[in-house]
Formats: structure tokens, C-alpha cells, sequence
């Protein structure tokens, strides 16, 4: 009852000819009610989540204006399946329309569950239309196999179930990073050979991965094989001797792998990094976070649209040991007086340009911890942070990691970049801080009536929501009663056809009738005239036989008559 629009983005040629494929994809929709596909024949098993078919797909849905946007779940293992999952995932970010990854060859970690009980047989007649296909797999006997799985925790009249991962809008950048990290998706080195697909690489940026070789970096590749970022680099900094080995591709992009004979502390090997990073923009990422779709696709545009800019950062969520949402975000604009007093940007939430290590920026080996915000002290006297909002990288927070454990500004860590910096703070930064301090009780009252206007905005929010589904429901209710009501107005319409056919072969035969009535009416003048004259000539006879009974003659020969019947034998 629900209006679908349908893309195909690949041709399917490596397991077919693509126009058969296209024929068996549009009778299957027709059987399943839904629109005709619209096929963008893009190479099979080479798809990429590049710029451009990210900016295409955003034209064709600001066009459709649809209401959800369904796509196949990042947890796939077609890579052609995971590269959508990612083009989905940025374009409804961009967007803010709701986004429901579904299953086609791997369960996902479903929040909702459809009864398709009713519509089995259909859907089974749907599958049986990709004829060409059956030689190769199952693909029917699989994927009833899954819907059979997941009716097992709903009640026994449900037969076969599908399972949703539903995103609403607001809940892209907050479940879904958990999600990701709870259920790990296997990515890196299983993607397109390097550069398919892709536009020149320029400008070309480099990821500095800087690896422990704890069981979080494959999450960490994942997440860049994930990325729309044509130039992209992926250079993996060992810091710790007997690495494993990795890939030479991290999804579609380049990887290599710098190891070493001995332990790297975080600013050796952020350093070792830099001397070994080949791009223009550069950005760092450490083997315990990751970063969402679209993450360096945003910041390289901010870039280009501020060239006179060294540097930008995005918004980061925080997430826990398990990767389990802690409801907090580091999404601040820019500002470097508080830059003065702690660090509030973790390493990946910024992209910077080369032009900083030309100008003297390198990391202090002499800092144990703290070593990023030293960093971005030096990189502040030579630019203004461009700050865009927006959240698309997580950041993990555990006690393993040795830097969440430091007390803050009380701590040693903290103690050692503030010696190093205040004989450097102009008398303006000093007293822009002393401000900051002596407006603290000023700024605490203006955050709590905020928080409470946010509180209220949330509510009215959540009431908006509510409302909206209502009124999606309604349509939908709309809808079924329009498909209803131009059933029945069909059907009428075929009633009124049959009857007009009815009312017609009806004034045929009453003509028929009319004509056979006047023939009859003819007919029956023509008789009752001979039936007349008939009569006159009988009247004239029986006159004319009384006028010769009445006669001399017949008198006078009466004895002969009476004479030849009695001889008569």
C-alpha cells in the first residue's frame, strides 16, 4: 500500500547479461506492486563510495522526497552491498531522512521485526524471477531460510519474518556508532581493486593509523574502507614490534604498513607517521576509534571551501569500552582561549593541511600523554580552526588505553603542557582566561536554563516525531483507502461497461423487434385484406347458390339428383 521507488546501482554483468538481469528485476517489481527499477548500470563488484555517486543519489532522492530510505546493512559481505550501506548511511545524514538497512546474506542487529506471513508466496514468486541467477546460488532457499529465522521470538502464527534496522534521523550519529562497534563489520582488504571507480585523486590525503595492534583495528580499517574519499591513503604506523600483517588495500584504497623493531611511544610514532605521509591533507587515527561514512568527504570540503584555512575538525561522539553510546559528544566551535586551558578535539576529528609541518609542527617525543593537544597549540599560532558541525567519528573511551585515566588539569600530563605554553600567552590570553574563570558561575546559570530550553525542544521534538509517524500512518490508511476505493471504482467501472454492453444488445434486439412487429403488422394488413375479399367472394357464392336453389330450374331437376344418388353405388 506503500509507494516504492526502486535503484539498481550495478549492471550485474559479472554474473549475467545485464539486459536479461534488468528484465528479471522489473518483473519481479511488478509482481511485488512496486515501481519500475531504475537502473544506473554501474560496474558489478566494483561499486565505490565516491563523491560523485553520493551527489547523484542525493539529487535523485531530494527529487523523490521520500519518506525512508531502505538500503542492504554494513554487516553484508558483498562489497558492493557494504559500499551502498555506506553511500546510504551519508546521503540520509545529509538528508534527515529516516534509514532502514534490511538483510540480504548476513543478519544484522535488528530494533524492529515485519510479519510477511501474507506475502510469502508473492515474494517467493518475486525471487523465482532472476531466473539466470538460480544456477549460481539458492538465493530463495536462503533467504526463506532467514525469514523463517527471524519469526522464532514472535508468535506461531508467524511464519516468516523480516528483520529492519531502523534509523531514524537523530539516532544516525548516536545508535549506530554502538551498533558498529558491538557488531564488527569485516571490511578492510576485502573491497575493489584500488582507484576503481574513482575520480583523480586530488587532493590526496593521507590517514596516519597509529596501531598497538589491538583486536579494535580491524573496526578502525573498516571504517576507512568505508570513506568517499577518492585520493585516500591509509598508512599504518606500527607501534609495537611483530605486527601483524595486513593488506595492500584497505577496501578500495592503498595501504601500507610501516613496522618496527622496537616500541613507539604515541608521539615517535605520530612523527614517524608524518615523515612517511605522502598527502596533501593529513589526519590522524589510533586502532581503538573509527570514524562513520562521509567523515573525510565533509572535512576535505571545508578545505576546498576555505583555502586559506590550515585546518578543520568535525564532531566526535564518545563511546565506551564496548563501544556502547555514552550520550556525549565533543562538537564545540572553535575557540582558542579554551584551546588554552584543556583539549577538547581527539586526533581524528581533525584534517589538516601539510603546509603546517612546513611551517615547524611536529609532535614533542618528550610528552608522554597529551602529545595531540600540544600539537594543536603549535598548529593555532599559524591558523584558525574551521570548526563544522556535525558528528561522524567515535571516539572510545576505556581504561587500557593509558590517556583516559589522566586527572584533567590537576594531573601531571596536563601540568606539562601548561609549562611549556604559559611563558608563550599573550597578556590578552591571560586575561581572556582569568574571565573565563571569574564568568564560570554566570556561564553555569545560562548552561542550565539552556539545558532545560534543550529538555523542552527535546519533548516538542519527540511529540513532532510522534506526530509525523501518526500522520505517516494516516497516509498509509490514505493510501490503502485510495488503492481501495479505485479497486471498487474499477470494478464499477467494469459493472458500468458490462451494463452499457447489456443496454446495447438490448435496443438491438427491441429494434429487431420493431421490425419483426411492423413486418407482422404488414403481414397480418395483407391477410385480414385476403381474408375479406375471401369473405365478399363467399357471401357473392353463398347469394349466388340461394338465388339457384330459388330458380325454375333447380326445381324442375330436383327429381334427376334424387334419382343419380340412388343409383350412385
Amino acid at each position: 500500500g506503500v509507494p516504492v521507488g526502486i535503484v539498481v546501482l550495478t549492471d550485474g554483468a559479472l554474473q549475467g547479461d545485464p539486459a536479461l538481469r534488468q528484465s528479471e528485476s522489473r518483473a519481479a517489481a511488478a509482481l511485488l506492486g512496486a515501481e519500475a527499477p531504475e537502473f544506473w548500470n554501474l560496474p558489478d563488484g566494483a561499486l565505490v563510495h565516491d563523491a560523485a555517486l553520493t551527489e547523484r543519489l542525493l539529487r535523485h532522492i531530494r527529487q523523490q522526497a521520500p519518506d525512508l530510505l531502505l538500503a542492504p546493512s554494513p554487516w553484508e559481505r558483498h562489497p558492493d552491498h557494504r559500499q551502498t550501506a555506506a553511500l546510504a548511511l551519508d546521503v540520509a545524514r545529509q538528508t534527515g531522512i529516516a534509514l532502514a538497512f534490511y538483510e540480504v546474506g548476513n543478519p544484522l542487529p535488528p530494533n524492529a521485526l515485519l510479519d510477511i506471513t501474507p506475502h510469502a508466496a508473492r515474494k517467493r514468486q518475486a525471487m523465482a524471477c532472476f531466473v539466470s541467477q538460480q544456477p549460481h546460488q539458492d538465493y530463495a532457499r536462503h533467504i526463506e531460510a532467514l525469514n523463517h529465522y527471524r519469526s522464532y521470538t514472535l508468535p506461531a502464527s508467524v511464519q516468516q519474518a523480516e528483520a529492519y534496522l531502523l534509523l531514524p534521523p537523530d539516532r544516525l550519529s548516536t545508535e549506530l556508532p554502538g551498533l558498529l562497534a558491538a557488531h564488527p563489520v569485516s571490511l578492510a582488504g576485502g573491497g575493489v581493486a584500488a582507484g576503481a571507480g574513482s575520480g583523480p585523486p586530488s587532493p590526496t590525503v593521507t590517514v596516519i593509523l597509529r596501531s598497538t595492534d589491538r583486536p579494535t583495528l580491524a573496526q578502525a580499517l573498516d571504517s576507512l574502507a568505508l570513506q568517499n574519499c577518492p585520493g585516500l591513503q591509509v598508512l599504518v604506523v606500527a607501534a609495537v614490534p611483530g605486527h601483524r600483517s595486513l593488506p595492500p588495500h584497505c577496501g578500495p584504497y592503498p595501504l601500507r604498513l610501516l613496522p618496527t623493531d622496537a616500541p613507539l611511544a604515541r608521539a615517535a610514532a605520530a612523527n614517524r607517521g608524518l615523515d612517511h605521509a605522502r598527502g596533501e591533507l593529513l589526519m590522524f587515527l589510533d586502532d581503538d576509534d573509527w570514524l562513520m561514512p562521509g567523515h573525510l568527504a565533509r572535512l576535505v570540503q571545508v578545505l576546498q571551501a576555505h583555502p586559506a584555512a590550515l585546518a578543520a575538525y568535525t564532531g566526535v561522539a564518545l563511546l565506551g569500552p564496548r563501544g556502547e553510546p555514552l550520550g556525549q559528544v565533543l562538537d564545540l566551535p572553535f575557540d582558542g582561549i579554551r584551546q588554552l586551558a584543556g583539549n577538547l578535539t581527539p586526533i581524528h576529528a581533525l584534517l589538516f593541511r601539510r603546509r603546517l609541518l612546513e611551517l615547524g609542527c611536529r609532535f614533542d617525543e618528550s610528552l608522554a600523554l597529551l602529545e595531540d593537544w600540544d600539537f594543536w597549540l603549535q598548529a593555532a599560532r599559524h591558523t584558525h580552526f574551521v570548526h563544522l558541525p556535525g558528528v561522524s567519528a567515535a571516539y572510545r573511551i576505556h581504561p587500557s588505553s593509558g590517556v583516559h585515566t589522566d586527572p584533567g588539569p590537576s594531573g601531571e600530563p596536563s601540568a606539562l603542557i601548561y609549562q611549556k605554553w604559559q611563558a608563550s600567552w599573550t597578556p590578552a590570553q591571560r586575561a581572556a582566561l582569568m574571565q573565563r574563570v571569574w564568568s564560570h558561575t554566570d556561564l553555569e546559570s545560562r548552561l542550565h536554563e539552556t539545558q532545560g530550553g534543550l529538555a523542552d525542544l527535546q519533548h516538542r521534538l519527540d511529540d513532532a516525531l510522534r506526530a509525523q509517524q501518526a500522520l505517516q500512518l494516516e497516509r498509509a490508511d490514505l493510501h490503502r483507502e485510495r488503492s481501495d476505493l479505485l479497486e471498487r471504482l474499477e470494478s464499477g467501472l467494469q459493472q458500468q461497461l458490462a451494463l452499457q454492453q447489456r443496454l446495447h444488445d438490448a435496443a438491438l434486439l427491441h429494434d429487431r423487434l420493431a421490425h419483426e412487429q411492423q413486418q407482422l403488422e404488414i403481414s397480418g394488413q395483407r391477410s385480414q385484406a385476403e381474408l375479406e375479399q375471401t369473405r365478399q367472394q363467399l357471401h357473392a357464392s353463398r347469394h349466388e347458390i340461394t338465388a339457384l336453389r330459388a330458380s325454375t330450374s333447380w326445381r324442375l331437376t330436383a327429381p334427376l339428383r334424387r334419382l343419380r344418388q340412388w343409383l350412385r353405388p
